[in-house]
């Protein structure tokens, strides 16, 4: 056959034949046929067409601080988003609903920025002028099959005099992703649910807030088996 036809039709022809040349009835070969031509399909769907399927996966190693710069309370959670179909898939934005368990206080915490290693070796100084360097959070584009790993920094609300997370706090928390709708009717269709949302639970160290303004992270202390 042409190099063009997929692999599950040539392995379906040949099956056909050596069972035609094995002097199998004409239902042994259709039969055969058949199944190939399944196990073509099913190939076919498992490698090209399958829908993005997004999977999050939040690590335990949590730290809180403060933005200077406006007076921002800041959660650094690592993340995996791993797609588990064979198309791209696409995330817009990440949203961690968080509530202080004594005060029962709650605030939404937005994606606002990413963040590596130099941001937890660097420090702020609004003196001098200085700044951790972070990346705007720009919507992801996971590969089909592929994984995104990053550390993303969840902004809260509109500073305020009384902050949400305060030193020997307890937190709980709820991360949700964020995708963009399916267009069309067959997209719909076919397309996976958004992952479910994450639940996590963790304890706040005691922390000095001038230090956190300076460039310090108070790690959490997240609850076994609350991810």
């Amino acid at each position: 056959m042409s190099s063009n036809t997929p692999a599950g039709l040539n392995d379906a022809a040949a099956m056909a034949t050596d069972a035609a040349e094995n002097g199998l009835g004409g239902w042994m070969t259709a039969a055969v046929s058949g199944m190939a031509l399944v196990a073509s399909g099913l190939s076919l769907w498992e490698s090209t067409l399958k829908q993005p399927d997004i999977k999050i996966y939040v690590s335990e190693n949590m730290h809180y601080t403060r933005d200077p710069y406006g007076s921002y309370e800041v959660l650094a959670v690592p993340v995996t988003i791993a797609n588990g179909g064979a198309r791209d898939g696409a995330v817009l934005s990440l949203q961690l609903d968080v509530k202080n368990a004594a005060t029962s206080q709650t605030a939404k915490f937005k994606s606002a920025y990413m963040a590596d290693a130099q941001y937890f070796g660097g420090r702020d100084d609004v003196a001098a002028r200085l700044k951790r360097p972070k990346l705007p959070f720009a919507p992801l584009s996971v590969a089909g099959r592929g994984a995104f790993t990053g550390t993303v920094l969840f902004y809260g609300p509109d500073p305020r005099e009384k902050k949400l997370v305060e030193p020997m706090s307890a937190l709980e928390m709820t991360l949700t992703v964020v995708m963009p709708r399916a267009e069309g009717w067959l997209d719909r269709l076919l397309s996976a649910t958004p992952p479910p949302p994450v639940t996590i639970k963790a304890e706040v160290p005691n922390f000095l807030p001038g230090a956190l303004y300076s460039g310090e992270n108070a790690p959490l202390k997240v609850s076994s088996g609350a991810l």
